[in-house]
C-alpha cells in the first residue's frame, strides 16, 4: 500500500463518535466492564466507596496522522474525605487488548501497590495514560514506577507499561479546584497526540477555549518509552476508594487534529443606527485538511440585518451561508480565510454588545489555543435619533418620466441631549430608486437614491431640532415598480448632526 493510499485509509477511520446516552453504545466495540455502565451517560463509577470501572474501544485506530480525543465529563459527590480519586484516559498498542488497570489511585491504567506487592497489575501494553486527579495517588509510587508523592488536583501523566511493569510518573501539572465539574458547567477535556506529541486542555462554559494544561510534552523522549505504536486502542477507567465521586463521560469524539485558530476584531465604541463591521480571520496551521470547517458567529439583539461575507486565501473555499450565521468553509493544511461580519446598531439600543464568533469541524477537531472570540461594544446614542413609519403606496403614471411606484415615509427625528441645528440624513434603496422628482422639498436633497444611497440635508437655517421635540418629515420614494420597493424597508437608515461649516 503507497504513503497515499495509508493517508486516506488512516483519514476515513475518523471521526469515531459516542455519545453514551443511549441504552448501549453505537459502538459493539465497546466492552463496558466493573462498576462501568450507561445511564445518560457512561458513569464509570457511581459515587460509593471501592469502585472501579472501565469501559474500552478494543477497536484500533491509526495514530500515523496524529490523534485528538474530546469528551465532557461530570465529577461530582464527594464526601467526608473528600473527592476521589479521580479519572484516567489511556492508549494502548493496538495490535494488542487489556482488561482493566488497577484500582484506587492507579485510575484504571497502571499496577497498584500495597507496601511492595503489585496487588492489581496495569493494562497490556499501555502506551499512555492521563490522570484527571482529584485525590492525588496518581503521582504516589503506588500507583507506578516513580513519581513525587501524593499530589491532588492534577493532571499527571504515567508512561509506557505492561501489567507489572512500567508506568513511569512522566509529568504532572496542577489544575485550580481540581475536576469537579457538571453537565451545567460545560466541563470538557481535550486530549491530543500529534508527533508523538501530548497536550492537554481543560475547558467550561465560562472559558470556552480552555486552558493548556499540558503543552507539546514529548512522549517519544521521555524515559522509558516505547515506540509509538502504529494503531490505538482506546480507553476510560475511573476509581474510589475512601474518597468518591460519580464519574460520568459523554458525547466524545476521537478525531484528526487540526490547528484553526481564530481572531475576531471589531469596535470598541459605536453608536446606535450606525453600521458596524467586524473582521474574524481564520486559518489551518496543519497538520491535518479541514474540509468542513465551519464559522459560527452569534449575533446580539441590538444588531439588526447582519450579513457575513468570506475571502478564501491559499486554497480556502467559502461555502454559501446557512441559517443562524453559518459559514462553511473548506480550509486545506497553510490555507486561512477572511470573513466579515457586517450589520446595523438598532435606533433605540444603548449600552453593550457582544459579538462572538468560533470555528468548528464535523470530522476534525480543533486543538488551537483560542477557536473562539468576541467582541464588546460599548453603544451610545448618536446625538440625532431617527426612526420611520412606511405608509401604503401607489403606482405613479405621469409625468411619464417619473413613472413607477411611490411609496411615502415619515422620518422623525430626535435631538438626545442638547440642540442640533444642522443633519443629514442617509439610508439606501434599491438602484435606480429616486426621491420622487415629481415634488419640491424644504431639505435639500443631496443624492436622490438614483445610485442606491440617499442623502438628504437640512436647509441654511431653520428646521432645527430641540430636546423633547421630535422633527417629523415625509420623504416619497419612487421605485421602479412595486416588484422592485419590495418590502420598502430602508436599509441603514442613519441620521447625524453636520458640524462642518
Amino acid at each position: 500500500m503507497t504513503t497515499h493510499e495509508s493517508e486516506t485509509a488512516a483519514r476515513e477511520q475518523f471521526p469515531i463518535i459516542e455519545s453514551f446516552t443511549q441504552d448501549a453504545p453505537a459502538n459493539p466495540h465497546w466492552k463496558i466492564l466493573g462498576s462501568a455502565r450507561l445511564n445518560g451517560s457512561l458513569e464509570l463509577t457511581p459515587n460509593a466507596q471501592s469502585q472501579a470501572g472501565t469501559a474500552f474501544l478494543d477497536q484500533p485506530f491509526s495514530s500515523s496522522l496524529g490523534v485528538t480525543i474530546d469528551f465532557d465529563y461530570s465529577c461530582e459527590g464527594g464526601g467526608g474525605m473528600g473527592l476521589g480519586d479521580g479519572f484516567s484516559v489511556y492508549l494502548i498498542d493496538g495490535e494488542q487488548t487489556t482488561g482493566p488497570g488497577g484500582r484506587g489511585g492507579a485510575l484504571g491504567y497502571s499496577f497498584t501497590k500495597s507496601g511492595s506487592n503489585i496487588v492489581a497489575d496495569g493494562v497490556t501494553a499501555g502506551y499512555v495514560g492521563i490522570g484527571f486527579d482529584n485525590f492525588g495517588n496518581f503521582a504516589s509510587p503506588y500507583a507506578g514506577t516513580g513519581g513525587p508523592g501524593r499530589l491532588p488536583d492534577v493532571v499527571g501523566v504515567r508512561g509506557s507499561g505492561s501489567l507489572k511493569e512500567g508506568f513511569r510518573w512522566l509529568t504532572g501539572e496542577s489544575v485550580p479546584d481540581g475536576f469537579r465539574g457538571s453537565w451545567e458547567a460545560g466541563a470538557r477535556i481535550q486530549v491530543s497526540i500529534i508527533d508523538g506529541l501530548l497536550t492537554v486542555r481543560h475547558a467550561n462554559a465560562a472559558d470556552e477555549n480552555g486552558t493548556l494544561v499540558i503543552d507539546r510534552f514529548d512522549l517519544a523522549r521521555a524515559e522509558g518509552q516505547v515506540a509509538l505504536p502504529a494503531t490505538f486502542k482506546l480507553g476510560f477507567a475511573a476509581g474510589t476508594g475512601g474518597a468518591t465521586a460519580a464519574h460520568r463521560i459523554r458525547n466524545l469524539k476521537v478525531a484528526l487534529p487540526v490547528n484553526m485558530p481564530l481572531e475576531m476584531s471589531g469596535p470598541l465604541t459605536a453608536k446606535s443606527g450606525e453600521p458596524i463591521s467586524y473582521d474574524i480571520s481564520v486559518q489551518n496551521q496543519g497538520p491535518n485538511d479541514a474540509p468542513d470547517a465551519v464559522v459560527e458567529v452569534t449575533v446580539p439583539a441590538g444588531l439588526t440585518d447582519p450579513k457575513l461575507s468570506c475571502r478564501g486565501e491559499n486554497g480556502a473555499a467559502c461555502g454559501s451561508v446557512q441559517a443562524g450565521l453559518r459559514l462553511p468553509i473548506s480550509l486545506p493544511k497553510g490555507s486561512k480565510a477572511l470573513v466579515g461580519l457586517t450589520g446595523t446598531i438598532a435606533s433605540d439600543f444603548q449600552g453593550r454588545i457582544t459579538a462572538r464568533s468560533s470555528i468548528k469541524s464535523e470530522t476534525r477537531a480543533n486543538t488551537a489555543q483560542q477557536y473562539a472570540d468576541a467582541v464588546d461594544t460599548d453603544v451610545e446614542l448618536p446625538r440625532v435619533g431617527i426612526e420611520y413609519v412606511q405608509f401604503p403606496g401607489w403606482s405613479q403614471t405621469s409625468p411619464p418620466e417619473a413613472r413607477g411606484y411611490v411609496i411615502p415615509y415619515d422620518l422623525t427625528l430626535a435631538a438626545n441631549g442638547e440642540r442640533v441645528v444642522k443633519w443629514e440624513v442617509y439610508f439606501d434603496v434599491p438602484v435606480g430608486t429616486r426621491v420622487n422628482p415629481t415634488q419640491s422639498y424644504w431639505f435639500t436633497v443631496t443624492k436622490d437614491g438614483s445610485d442606491g444611497n440617499v442623502v438628504l440635508t437640512s436647509p441654511d437655517s431653520g428646521h432645527t431640532i430641540e430636546p423633547g421635540d421630535p422633527l417629523t418629515f415625509r420623504v416619497p420614494m419612487l421605485y421602479k415598480s412595486q416588484f422592485e420597493a419590495g418590502d420598502g424597508e430602508l436599509r441603514n437608515l442613519r441620521a447625524i448632526e453636520v458640524t462642518r461649516p
